[in-house]
C-alpha cells in the first residue's frame, strides 16, 4: 500500500467518523461535530467538540474543520451549576482555564445547540450556546 493510498483511507475513516449521521450506542442521538449543530437546533445531540480560549473569551470549536467554529461562535454552557458537575470535570475545566496558554479541553456532551439570544458568553461574544445536560468524555490536551 502507498502512502496515498494509506492517507486516502485514513480521511475516509476520519470523515465516516465525524459524520452526523453516526448514532450513540444507545442508538437515538446523533453524534455531530460542531460544524454540524446548526443541523440540529434546538434537538438534543452528542457532540464532540475542543474547548480553548483566552482570557474570558472562550468557545467551542470543530474537531474536524477549524474555520467553522471561528464563523459559528458557540458558547460551552450546562444545565446543572457548576457546584453540581462531577469533580473530576471541574478539576478539567479549571485546569483548561489555568493553563490555557498550552492546553484546550477535548469533549464529548449530550445537550441542545441554541440560537434564541442574540448574544451568548462574556460580554456576548458569541452568537450561540451548546447547552449540555451530560457530559460523557472531557480531557485536557496540548495545543
Amino acid at each position: 500500500m502507498t502512502h496515498l493510498q494509506a492517507l486516502l483511507i485514513f480521511e475516509i475513516f476520519t470523515f465516516l467518523s465525524c459524520s452526523h449521521k453516526s448514532l450513540t450506542a444507545e442508538g437515538k442521538l446523533p453524534i455531530v461535530d460542531l460544524c454540524d449543530l446548526p443541523k440540529y437546533t434546538n434537538q438534543k445531540v452528542y457532540l464532540k467538540s475542543e474547548y480553548s480560549g483566552v482570557e474570558e473569551y472562550w468557545n467551542l470549536s470543530s474537531i474536524r474543520d477549524q474555520n467553522c467554529g471561528s464563523q459559528l461562535l458557540v458558547d460551552l454552557s450546562f444545565v446543572d451549576d457548576y457546584d453540581q458537575m462531577p469533580m473530576r470535570f471541574r478539576r478539567k475545566l479549571r485546569q483548561v482555564h489555568h493553563e490555557y496558554p498550552i492546553s484546550k479541553l477535548y469533549i464529548e456532551a449530550i445537550g441542545v445547540y441554541e440560537t434564541k439570544k442574540e448574544h451568548y458568553g462574556h460580554l456576548g461574544s458569541n452568537k450561540s450556546t451548546f447547552l449540555v445536560s451530560e457530559i460523557r468524555k472531557m480531557n485536557v490536551v496540548k495545543k
